[in-house]
């Protein structure tokens, strides 16, 4: 038994060592990125079978980076790590779309060089103790302590705000009451680019964070304010997945607005939210059900929020 205990012993030692050795990056898959076009760059994780965390977006500006999102605190260093590897300049903004752990975790790691950018809901819940309702699978729940001061955002933006870097302008607009109550969309028109946060949840429904804020009818607003602002060669970045074209916004607002508008008549006819589940969403739109937000769950969303 005792030899039996040492070996167990030991194999636990060679791990915590190769765990050291290859870090928090390779545990959670390889940090890889790809070029959107031109100086527009997509940072993510992948494990192989699926991408990890959110999307960082990062913008050479000529001398510096601009950053959008900031990844899960764990992985946040392989991310800068790898912005740095396509060019080795300092990165002088990170915008937080919103304060999610996937895309504000990492902001201890940014702090350092960079001029972290949120809207003042988002400084404020990450502030404080705050709660996550449904972030990791349906009916999930975790307390959040309040963020250590130098991880906090250091500029606080209201309804909207340009920014210049060089040549570079953007345009940094806040949503409210759509994914959550702070989300930010980045609009950099001489790339024809826009940053979207979570406010797309690619090949699936949107996510709302009710408790803090959200708005099923709030993203319905702002996905259309956005396309509208844009035209057919722009590229929406979303915070997971792969960006969109225009015709991909076309159809997923589409899908927003008439499983909104089925939701808003059931309910508006005396239905239940547990009748309008138990009888669901029409046929054509079941495709685009996911693990994290299945169809139930997108009609609380929009039944609690209209």
């Amino acid at each position: 038994m005792k030899r039996i205990l040492l070996r167990i012993a030991s194999v636990i030692v060679a791990l915590l060592i190769i765990l050291g050795l290859v870090g928090y990056t390779q545990i959670f898959g390889f940090t890889r990125s790809v070029k959107v076009r031109g100086t527009v760059f997509l940072v993510y994780n992948s494990g192989g079978f699926s991408r990890i965390g959110a999307n960082v977006i990062a913008i050479d500006a000529g001398d510096a980076w601009v950053v959008f999102d900031t990844h899960l605190g764990p992985l946040a260093k392989g991310a800068l790590g790898k912005i740095k590897s396509i060019k080795n300049a300092p990165v002088r903004y990170v915008f937080n779309s919103h304060w999610h752990p996937d895309h504000s975790g990492g902001n201890v790691i940014f702090t350092g060089e960079a001029e972290i950018v949120a809207h003042q809901n988002t400084g404020a819940i990450l502030s404080s103790v705050h709660e996550g309702f449904g972030l990791t699978r349906p009916g999930s729940y975790r307390q959040y302590k309040a963020v250590q001061s130098a991880a906090l955002p250091e500029t606080l933006i209201g309804d909207q705000q340009k920014f210049e870097i060089g040549t570079l302008q953007m345009d940094v607009v806040h949503y409210p009451a759509a994914h959550t109550n702070g989300d930010l969309v980045l609009y950099a028109d001489q790339l024809e680019i826009v940053a979207l946060g979570d406010l797309v949840w690619p090949a699936g429904f949107p996510f709302v964070d009710v408790h803090n804020g959200g708005s099923a009818k709030g993203i319905a607003y702002a996905l259309k304010d956005i396309l509208a602002r844009t035209n057919d060669q722009y590229v929406y970045l979303m915070g997971h997945g792969t960006p969109y074209s225009a015709a991909q916004m076309k159809d997923y607002i589409l899908m927003v607005d008439q499983t909104i508008a089925y939701v808003a008549a059931q309910k508006a006819s005396g239905k239940s939210l547990k009748q309008i589940q138990a009888q669901g969403l029409p046929e054509k739109w079941l495709s685009w059900e996911t693990r994290l937000n299945p169809q139930e769950q997108w009609i609380r969303m929009i039944f609690e929020t209209l």
